[in-house]
C-alpha cells in the first residue's frame, strides 16, 4: 500500500469546504451499479443528490487505464461535506505515479470556479462538452496535478489528477487528466 500525501487530502477537503455553504443537506444516495458492460451509458442525476462516481462501470475505469482494485469511495472524507461524492483510482503501470478522483457536487461549476484556489483556468472540450481545465494552488508551480471541471445540468463534475505521495511527476498532469476525462465522459451525467 502506498502512502498518500496528507496535504492532498486536506486540499481536496478544502475544495469541498469552500462550497459547503452553498450545498443543501443530502439524505440517501444512489445505489452503485454492478454494471461491467463496455456499453456507453450516462449516469443519472437524482434531484438534490450528487452523482455517485463509483457507479461508473468498472470496465470503463479499467479501459481508461485506472486500477479498479484501488477504488476508494469517499477519498479524503469528501462526503462529510453535504452535496459531495467522489471515487478515486490509482493509475496502472507506468501511470502509477498519479491517482484520479472523479468528484460530483450539487454546487454549480460557476461557484467552484470563482474560488481563488482554482487558478490558471483554460477552456477545454471534454467529448462534446465545454469544460474548464485548472490547477489548484496546492498543486504547485509547475503543477504536479490538474483538474477538469464539467457542468452536468447545473451540477459540478470534477476530474482531479494528483501525484501519489512523494512520487515524481512522470508526464503532463493536464494531458493525463484530459485523457481520463474524455474516456470517462460518456459515463457521466449530462
Amino acid at each position: 500500500m502506498r502512502v498518500r500525501g496528507g496535504g492532498r487530502r486536506a486540499a481536496l477537503c478544502a475544495a469541498a469546504l469552500v462550497l459547503t455553504s452553498c450545498a443543501e443537506s443530502t439524505q440517501g444516495s444512489p445505489v452503485a451499479s454492478e454494471d461491467s458492460s463496455t456499453e456507453s451509458t450516462t449516469g443519472a442525476l437524482v434531484p438534490g443528490e450528487p452523482f455517485d462516481p463509483c457507479t461508473i462501470p468498472k470496465s470503463a475505469v479499467t479501459a481508461s487505464g485506472l486500477d479498479v482494485s484501488t477504488e476508494r469511495p469517499d477519498f479524503a472524507g469528501i462526503t462529510t461535506y453535504p452535496g459531495w461524492k467522489n471515487c478515486t483510482w490509482d493509475g496502472l503501470g507506468m501511470d502509477s505515479w498519479y491517482y484520479v478522483s472523479v468528484m460530483s457536487s450539487i454546487n454549480s461549476m460557476a461557484e467552484y470556479l470563482s474560488s481563488p484556489q482554482n487558478d490558471r483556468q483554460i477552456p477545454v472540450m471534454v467529448g462534446s462538452r465545454n469544460a474548464v481545465q485548472m490547477h489548484a494552488t496546492y498543486q504547485g508551480d509547475p503543477p504536479d496535478g490538474c483538474a477538469i471541471a464539467i457542468d452536468a445540468s447545473g451540477n459540478l463534475l470534477l476530474i482531479v489528477l494528483d501525484t501519489v505521495g512523494s512520487e515524481e511527476t512522470m508526464g503532463d498532469p493536464c494531458q493525463a487528466a484530459n485523457k481520463h476525462a474524455g474516456e470517462l465522459e460518456p459515463f457521466l451525467p449530462k
